[in-house]
């Protein structure tokens, strides 16, 4: 597929797996096409401000601050005021711009990183049709149910203490965009001492950046990188294009 259909699909959310992996490797790899895709995510995202609520309630304030009634209630500014309305709208309406263009750039950062991390707890094998409740969670998210694992995983948790219900949990939430449901999971999880402990720090890293923490982004990946964990190189890398 060329590279300005996957973008298209992209915008509408209309890739399918093999698509994903093909735009997040041109993504990582392709500074072109990293660029047309910021440049193509703000522009949707600046046409779509004209009926942006939350951006109409931002002007709208502001202006109301400079209105100033008479005793007949209509509505005189000096040019000396307009001035300073005009002024403060537009580094308002700025501000909002690039606050929501670095939320455009972490969201990118993480679907070029994020992937649900494999099941090694319970791997699947072909002809085997296992119908406990474990093995029913691990299905669903292999099989991209996400909603359903989460409902499963967190139930056996409950049931089991095994804290790699946790991960999964929180793994599947991340790619529901669920990021901030998905922290204080991973951050329980990150006191236990599984076997996946150690790999919940460059999801946790992601969450952050999901949810455009970026402070708290670096200092997970920092962790990664200076302790040598579980996707080091590519922290390594990730920290890079944060700073």
């Amino acid at each position: 597929m060329n590279h300005d259909n996957l973008i298209y699909k992209y915008l509408r959310k209309e890739l399918s797996d093999s698509e994903k992996i093909q735009f997040n490797e041109l993504l990582k790899n392709d500074i072109r096409f990293k660029e047309d895709v910021h440049f193509q995510t703000n522009l949707q995202k600046v046409t779509q401000h004209n009926d942006d609520a939350e951006f109409k309630n931002i002007i709208a304030t502001a202006e109301s601050k400079y209105q100033q009634k008479s005793n007949t209630n209509t509505v005189k500014f000096s040019f000396t005021k307009w001035m300073a309305a005009a002024s403060v709208i537009l580094i308002l309406g700025l501000s909002y711009f690039l606050m929501q263009k670095n939320t455009i750039a972490t969201d990118d950062l993480f679907a070029a990183n994020f992937e649900p991390y494999r099941n090694v707890v319970a791997p699947l094998v072909r002809g085997e049709n296992k119908q406990d409740e474990k093995s029913k969670a691990f299905l669903a998210y292999e099989k991209g149910e996400y909603e359903v694992s989460v409902l499963l995983f967190s139930k056996l948790y409950k049931i089991t203490n095994e804290s790699y219900y946790l991960f999964y949990q929180a793994n599947a939430l991340l790619k529901l965009e669920r990021a901030d449901e998905a922290i204080p999971l991973l951050q329980q999880h990150l006191k236990t001492k599984d076997s996946l402990t150690q790999k919940t720090n460059w999801y946790l890293a992601l969450a952050y950046l999901k949810i455009n923490d970026t402070k708290k982004a670096k200092e997970m990946l920092k962790k990664v990188t200076l302790e040598k964990l579980y996707k080091n190189k590519d922290a390594v890398k990730l920290l890079q294009e944060l700073e």
